[in-house]
């Protein structure tokens, strides 16, 4: 076969355009510090990155599902906490009220503190955290109810967050279980300052035990949220730990040895230069050019 002055010129273009591409390429993995930049740069590897990055996702989304939680229980173990001592405080009024040693004026005294008491309870009720009720179940735009009788209304449905891809956890408390399970916390307060105000002994000895019920019920609450909050943190310390590991494995797969990168760049650059310089002397003087 004949080979012809434009066969060789087409040949050498095509080949230096060649060397041109893989010096780009070479060059664009110094300067991103990336090794695969598009799939065909490493077809497995980008597989690899794939579904590594789609783990990193979803981890990251269960890592912010647990943050939330981790926010919410916490909100509501400071509220759970002030409740225990505010009951802790009843009793201890409610026994230094029924010694039998008291005026009626610290009798009436202490009727106004429970009063008090009541209404910072009816407060504890209704915590928000980022502007939702904390214990009014789903309905978090709207406030536990809480009547003059110490009757409270209010939504039983659990707040659940998905914090793995297999299970999801309770992280609300509602208000039955703390204000209005076997003992209604409002209304034994209520007993209690009514008793006060009359002076009824016998009925203050039977109210002071339905305090103690009641604390022991806030406690009960409070334990069941730190089993679970436990579990939260638990779960959030893990993923932290799984999405570095994750992290490490797609850096790995798509970052460039950047010594090995520099030196690959470098020979690339002396192959096209060395082609260009090939290139202008293979190609010959065309009989054009001797015509003119």
């Amino acid at each position: 076969m004949r080979i012809t002055q434009q066969m060789l010129s087409s040949n050498m273009v095509t080949q230096m355009n060649r060397n041109l591409t893989n010096l780009e390429k070479a060059n664009q993995q110094v300067s991103t510090g990336i090794r695969i930049n598009k799939p065909s740069d490493d077809p497995m590897g980008t597989e690899k990155s794939l579904k590594l990055s789609s783990q990193l996702a979803d981890n990251e989304q269960y890592e912010r599902n647990t943050d939330y939680a981790m926010s919410w229980m916490e909100m509501t173990e400071q509220s759970l906490s002030s409740i225990s001592n505010l009951m802790q405080r009843a009793s201890e009024l409610g026994v230094q009220a029924s010694n039998g040693t008291n005026s009626a004026q610290e009798l009436e005294t202490m009727a106004k503190e429970f009063k008090q008491l009541r209404e910072e309870l009816k407060g504890l009720a209704n915590t928000k955290l980022d502007g939702k009720y904390i214990f009014n179940g789903q309905k978090t735009d709207q406030p536990v109810g809480i009547d003059q009788d110490g009757n409270v209304s209010f939504d039983s449905q659990s707040i659940n967050q998905r914090i793995s891809p297999f299970s999801d956890v309770k992280i609300n408390v509602d208000a039955g279980e703390v204000f209005d399970g076997q003992v209604n916390l409002f209304k034994v307060l209520d007993e209690f300052s009514t008793a006060l105000s009359s002076g009824d002994k016998e009925g203050m000895n039977t109210v002071l035990g339905k305090i103690e019920e009641g604390a022991e019920q806030v406690l009960t609450s409070w334990t069941g949220m730190g089993a679970r909050q436990s579990r939260v943190e638990s779960m959030n310390q893990r993923l932290k730990d799984e999405n570095l590991a994750v992290q490490s494995f797609l850096s790995k797969n798509e970052d460039v040895d950047l010594a090995e990168a520099i030196m690959k760049l470098k020979t690339e650059e002396s192959i096209y230069q060395a082609s260009l310089a090939a290139s202008a002397k293979v190609i010959q003087p065309s009989l054009l050019d001797f015509l003119r």
